[in-house]
């Protein structure tokens, strides 16, 4: 339900029987005002009829509120407009407009409507705005309603629809008049440079686009347009053309429309100062790739563990990726294991042998359309463990015989004693498949260590260190043969 402009009340549907009782409530005081119950049907036919009432007669200006049902028990259904109706009219322009002459001059009759009375009237001495495109006037009518004013564009606006508003006050509604100024179109075109023809670039890049837009006299010359002319929106916002008619676009490498990128008027063709013109770039896109989650790891057996996924758009499938290594982290990177994977859908896990120190990545050559990629290189190391000394004497032995192993362990580089260590002691009888832990023992301050064992068969001794701290590597000492005699 709303007011009509002559201030009846119109009811749009109304879907049971009988026809409603509407009662009006001042919302200052919160009384009931008014009841309206005798309504006629205007329309029908497909559409069910309206219910409009007769104008209402009310006690003051201002908006009321409305509602169905009786005073205990009521529905609000919105509310009704009671105020003075401006209006404007006869907005016009004195004549077209075009690049060559971008100015004119507007007029418009402004009224008002007193529902009270059922009578209009000029709107005198009222302040009102004209607005549009780059365009903010305050504008003051006369004694007769009227406004006129000159109007220059500037022959660059993506539009020329003006507005003319009456600002609403709580005694009278607003209103706006909109007026498109009528243009004359000049011919133009747009050239793209050469090297805006065809671009290629990786998904998601920034690419430039340059060239030159002009108006065509009807003798077939040219001229730059309008200094400022607007294309179609780029990253940077809406270009504008230079003074020499030269424009250049910042436009984001990922077609929506296929392979084809157009360069055209801000507004498309609704841009009012020129005719339809375009020009349009073929987009060669190479599929964006990058690494994430990547991670590597070395543990103390010279294992290199990789993890990782490769992200590639907008496409997808199999890729091969290179697990890479190099000793100073910038030359001579080596492939150490390839993985086959898949774009954007898994998370891969390799492990490969490793070296005591170097940097490690993950590179991806590229194929056909497809960028390569590359992570940032990882240094892996431990400080490196040795046994510069090992020996099990004397030798040979008898059985039963008291023997000795003496060694040394060290650390680092350069190398230095490696004190209050554990070493392991392993035996491999002559023929035996295996080494088998016999004990072990502490190094002293200076990284030696002695054991006394009783002699028993003719085999193999070494003795290994595991590291304790998780920043060393594993060693084994060299191996030494004992021949027990019986």
């Amino acid at each position: 339900m709303y007011a009509t402009p002559e201030g009846a009340l119109e009811i749009l549907f109304w879907a049971s029987s009988p026809k409603p009782v509407v009662h009006l409530r001042d919302k200052k005081t919160g009384q009931r005002v008014a009841t309206v119950s005798e309504f006629r049907s205007e329309g029908g036919g497909e559409v069910p009829p309206s219910l409009v009432s007769e104008p209402l007669k009310l006690p003051a200006l201002g908006i009321y509120g409305l509602e169905v049902g009786s005073e205990a028990d009521h529905v609000g259904c919105g509310d009704f407009d009671y105020r003075l109706r401006s209006h404007v009219g006869s907005f016009a322009a004195r004549n077209t407009v075009s690049v060559d002459t971008p100015k004119t001059a507007v007029s418009a009759h402004v009224t008002v409507f007193d529902p009270r009375t059922q009578t209009g009237s000029p709107l005198r001495n009222t302040k009102v705005t004209l607005s549009g495109v780059g365009i903010s006037q305050q504008l003051t009518t006369d004694a007769q309603g009227r406004v006129n004013t000159p109007v220059n564009f500037r022959g660059t606006e993506t539009s020329t629809l003006l507005k003319l508003t009456v600002q609403g006050t709580p005694e009278m509604a607003d209103d706006t008049g909109h007026l498109d100024v009528p243009t004359v179109r000049r011919k133009a075109e747009i050239v793209l440079d050469p090297a805006s023809e065809k671009i290629r670039g990786v998904y998601g890049s920034t690419a430039t686009l340059t060239g030159r837009a002009s108006v065509i006299a009807a003798d077939g010359t040219r001229r730059p347009v309008p200094q400022g002319t607007p294309l179609n929106g780029d990253l940077d916002g809406v270009p504008g053309t230079g003074a020499d008619g030269r424009f250049e676009r910042q436009i984001r490498v990922a077609p929506k429309d296929g392979r084809w990128v157009t360069t055209t008027w801000a507004n498309n063709k609704l841009y009012p100062w020129l005719s339809f013109a375009w020009d349009s770039t073929e987009v060669d896109v190479v599929d964006a790739t990058s690494f994430t989650d990547f991670k590597a790891t070395i543990d103390a057996a010279r294992t290199i563990t990789v993890t990782g996924k490769i992200d590639r758009e907008p496409g997808y499938g199999p890729a091969d990726v290179q697990v890479q290594y190099s000793a100073d982290g910038k030359t001579g990177w080596t492939t150490r294991k390839t993985v086959t994977t898949r774009f954007t859908w898994e998370t891969f896990k390799q492990t490969l042998p490793g070296e005591a120190d170097g940097y490690w990545r993950l590179h991806y050559p590229g194929a056909p359309n497809i960028q390569p990629a590359t992570t940032q290189p990882v240094r892996l190391t431990r400080t490196a463990t040795a046994f510069s000394y090992f020996n099990a004497a004397p030798e040979p032995v008898r059985k039963g015989q008291t023997f000795t192993i003496k060694g040394t362990l060290q650390h680092g580089t350069p190398a230095k004693a490696y004190g209050g260590q554990t070493v392991l002691f392993y035996f491999r009888p002559t023929g035996g498949q295996g080494y088998v832990y016999q004990g072990h023992s502490k190094t002293a301050a200076d990284g030696t260590f002695v054991h006394p064992f009783k002699a028993d068969r003719t085999g193999t001794w070494i003795a290994r260190y595991r590291d304790a701290d998780g920043k060393h590597y594993n060693a084994e000492s060299r191996q030494d043969d004992l021949v027990v005699n019986p």
